[in-house]
């Protein structure tokens, strides 16, 4: 069983000290890096002016930094809680990037999560005050990979397993991706890598300054209002379903559209027994109705529950099958044990949007 949490992928650096309030899902209030204090994900949020992270972000950059040690702290507690002991295992680690920036990426990204470094947060007590914290995370091993590669890796060898050839793509906020699955692996031929659901966001972002007073927004909060398809403007509901379904339909016809034609054949078509939407691009029905138009009768076009988390759960599940450690057996206190001692299996996906955490349990 895999277990995953989802927390946003945004900080913001403060001064302020929070005694009151820890974030839900990663469970601190502030985290310190390089000097100074950051808040992380919903905390960032609801405590935040202009919550933010760049798309894309290399990892060499404090973005992508901050999110990873906020990601491997809610990974350690997510395995401590899962054994129901305060005994840490060495986590195997999977992360990936975009198909187009992965092999940029790869060597500092594994590089920089092989790194043993002591991380210190901040946690608000119930006696209302401030307890600072910090923690060493171990790690056994670490992969990078595509992120397509990490779907498909769920969809092949997850809780329900499926045979035979498919098309798996990745609607992401940063970057959407897709490609032709077989059984022997992915054809490479057949991967392609272009913009993600940020397109259509900036697309909505221009028509709402036309005739809405939505004050002065970053794409990330101009995203939360995408994906709800209204606001709130001078205390009135205001409907934005219209302006949504125009940037989604722009977005689909000239990004998407024109990266299946030219990468996914007729003859990769006819093979392949369904379509298969991952990424958190899935949830937006308008997007989903544009793909089943597409295909038509030729292909069914499945989205999977909770799709936004197949990357990490694939990524778990590639840490276990590409460990270098033996067929793991389970120890009395719920860690996998091997002959290097007690690991866990970790995928961790860095999105522009979110970030998933996902734990085999």
């Amino acid at each position: 069983m895999v277990k995953t949490l989802t927390f946003p992928s945004v900080y913001e650096a403060t001064i302020r000290e929070y005694y009151t309030s820890n974030d839900p899902i990663l469970g601190f209030s502030k985290i310190k890096f390089e000097g100074m204090d950051y808040m992380i994900g919903v905390q960032a949020l609801n405590e935040g002016v202009s919550p933010n992270k760049y798309i894309n972000a290399s990892p060499s950059e404090t973005d992508y930094k901050l999110i990873a040690q906020s990601a491997l702290l809610l990974a350690s507690e997510m395995c401590c809680s899962a054994a129901k002991t305060a005994k840490m295992p060495k986590l195997c680690v999977t992360a990936g990037f975009p198909y187009a920036t992965f092999q940029l990426n790869r060597d500092i990204a594994k590089e920089y999560l092989l790194t043993e470094s002591i991380i210190t947060y901040y946690v608000a007590s119930e006696k209302g005050d401030i307890v600072t914290e910090q923690k060493l995370i171990p790690i056994a091993s670490v992969n990078i990979i595509p992120e397509v590669l990490g779907c498909d890796y769920a969809i092949r060898k997850g809780a329900q397993p499926v045979d035979g050839n498919y098309i798996v793509i990745s609607l992401g906020y940063g970057t959407c991706e897709g490609a032709l699955s077989t059984p022997q692996g992915l054809v490479n031929r057949s991967i392609f890598s272009t913009h993600g659901l940020s397109y259509a966001v900036d697309i909505f972002g221009q028509e709402l300054v036309k005739n809405t007073n939505i004050g002065i927004k970053n794409e990330h909060q101009l995203d939360q209002i995408f994906v709800k398809g209204f606001t709130y403007s001078e205390r009135k509901h205001k409907d934005l379903s219209k302006e949504k379904q125009t940037a989604i339909e722009i977005y689909f016809k000239n990004i998407i559209m024109p990266a299946l034609r030219k990468f996914i054949t007729d003859s990769d078509v006819e093979g392949a027994t369904s379509v298969y939407l991952a990424g958190g691009g899935a949830y937006n029905d308008e997007l989903v109705t544009l793909f089943r138009e597409e295909f038509g009768d030729a292909c069914n076009v499945i989205v999977p529950e909770n799709p936004e988390r197949f990357a990490s759960i694939g990524y778990a599940l590639y840490s276990k099958f590409n460990s270098n450690h033996e067929e793991p057996k389970i120890s009395e206190d719920g860690f996998y044990i091997t002959d290097k001692g007690g690991v866990a299996f970790v995928g961790i996906d860095i999105g522009n949007a979110n970030t998933c955490v996902s734990v085999l349990d």
